[in-house]
């Protein structure tokens, strides 16, 4: 229960950042709850507080993902990518004003999110056993290949190339060379997935001035942001420091 408060809790707090998606809310609830854990070396066989978590994380997201796509007209998930597209083709302009000029379409989102809701309580208080006892029967070696099959496809329908197919398939050795090396893979998924949106942000930021990097050291909000990725490293790197001299290994000083 615990996983899935705080998977649900990272989850919504994804959901409102504009253009991030469902895939770094499970990552991020993954590894959270992995790194507090007390059985955070089974995570990754099956256990159920692993699936929780970034399950959990996963449907909170399509709620809170609606305000910057209504708020803002920004996407904040797939789903809602989707949703835009539909608005556009049927002429409705998102943004602020669709509060006024179409709020009878908004009212039926947010009632058809509760019914929605609703609907995941009932199949899985009810239908998850009945599910999980029919995925148990199925072997090995076609579930193995079919996910295989799925991922191939997937990664030619987005281009027709099978380039595409390559990559995906030299992707999936490096994920497997990265768990051998006991390396994260949810931290390059993450950073895979927002270094895109990052980046041309970066590249707008430096155009909108003369001074170069300098306008990020101009602005407390963005000194702020800088702030926080050097304390969650320094806190890291703190704690893994604390946690070696508790159990009497030495660490060397990297400094």
């Amino acid at each position: 229960m615990p996983f899935i408060g705080k998977g649900s809790v990272i989850g919504s707090v994804v959901g409102l950042l504009p253009g991030v998606g469902s895939a770094v809310a499970c990552f991020v609830a993954y590894g959270e709850g992995r790194r507090k854990a007390h059985n955070a070396e089974q995570w990754g066989t099956g256990v159920v507080e692993g699936i929780a978590a970034p399950e959990a994380a996963n449907n909170a997201v399509s709620g809170p993902s609606m305000i910057p796509l209504l708020a803002l007209g920004v996407p904040g998930s797939t789903i809602a990518a989707m949703l835009l597209g539909v608005f556009m083709i049927h002429g409705i302009q998102v943004g602020p004003q669709i509060f006024e000029t179409s709020g009878d379409i908004v009212y039926g989102l947010f009632a058809s999110g509760l019914i929605g809701i609703a609907l995941y309580f009932v199949i899985g208080w009810y239908g998850s056993a009945f599910i999980g006892r029919v995925i148990d029967k199925i072997p090995a070696n076609l579930i193995y290949p079919s996910i295989m099959a799925v991922a191939c496809i997937s990664a030619y329908t987005a281009r027709s190339s099978l380039f595409d197919v390559g990559l995906a398939c030299l992707f999936g050795l490096v994920g497997y060379l990265m768990k051998v090396m006991n390396l994260s893979a949810a931290a390059t998924v993450i950073a895979f997935v927002l270094a895109p949106g990052a980046e041309q942000a970066l590249r707008q930021s430096l155009l909108l001035t003369d001074d170069g990097f300098g306008i990020f050291l101009d602005r407390p909000v963005a000194l702020v942001f800088f702030a926080i990725p050097v304390l969650a490293i320094g806190m890291r790197l703190y704690n893994r420091r604390r946690q070696a001299k508790a159990a009497g290994v030495q660490v060397p000083d990297t400094a």
